[in-house]
């Protein structure tokens, strides 16, 4: 009787094997994960960090305002080279440009907008109109002058005329990564706000 009740003790003190496969699973279940290190989480906080640099970076407006023309004076010259077709001289292109995008306008104030001498636009409006590009008008302001405004000749061909002389220039756009042009983009549009906004030309013409 001795050996059967201390054999039963043992038996009641054993844990069974599916008890301890039970108490292992429980074990695994309520165990936190080993993380393993993450590439992308690494490459999110570089990001991240060299964000806040450029944040936290002083920019020098004079230094800024000279690279931009800088990078004005070299974007001017490879379009200047760029063959705009159909005897459209470069000349022609800037003054129809005028015309077309910003409206009719006195041979005095395209003159003074393309920084020549009257008698040089005077002889420019006087070939341009004669290849039936630009018309004259009498100017309602004043009986003494006249309003200068481009014909729908004269706007095909400043449309055809910018197209060839962009090109390049597109082509090497689209060679560039989506993000980069996306953020091409976004430069152009604030540039374009910072030169509308800006007050330099009045300045300059009070002067």
């Amino acid at each position: 009787m001795g050996k059967k009740s201390k054999g039963k003790g043992k038996a009641k003190g054993k844990v069974s094997k599916k008890e301890r496969g039970k108490a292992l699973r429980l074990a695994a279940a309520t165990a936190e994960p080993i993380s393993e290190p993450d590439e992308s989480s690494h490459a999110a906080a570089e990001v991240t960090d060299l964000a806040e640099a450029r944040r936290r970076r002083t920019v020098d407006s004079m230094e800024l305002a000279a690279r931009l023309a800088s990078i004005s004076t070299v974007l001017q010259r490879h379009l200047s080279r760029a063959d705009a077709g159909e005897g459209l001289t470069r000349a022609r292109l800037s003054a129809l440009a005028l015309l077309v995008l910003g409206g009719p306008r006195t041979l005095g104030d395209l003159a003074a907008a393309e920084h020549v001498r009257p008698p040089t636009m005077t002889r420019l409006i006087h070939a341009m109109e004669a290849d039936g590009l630009v018309t004259r008008r009498p100017n309602p302001d004043d009986a003494r002058s006249v309003v200068i405004e481009a014909t729908s000749k004269g706007v095909k061909q400043l449309e055809k005329g910018r197209v060839r002389q962009i090109a390049p220039l597109a082509e090497t756009i689209s060679d560039l990564g989506r993000d980069e042009r996306l953020r091409l983009e976004d430069a152009a549009d604030l540039l374009g706000r910072v030169l509308r906004d800006s007050t330099w030309e009045s300045a300059g013409s009070d002067e």
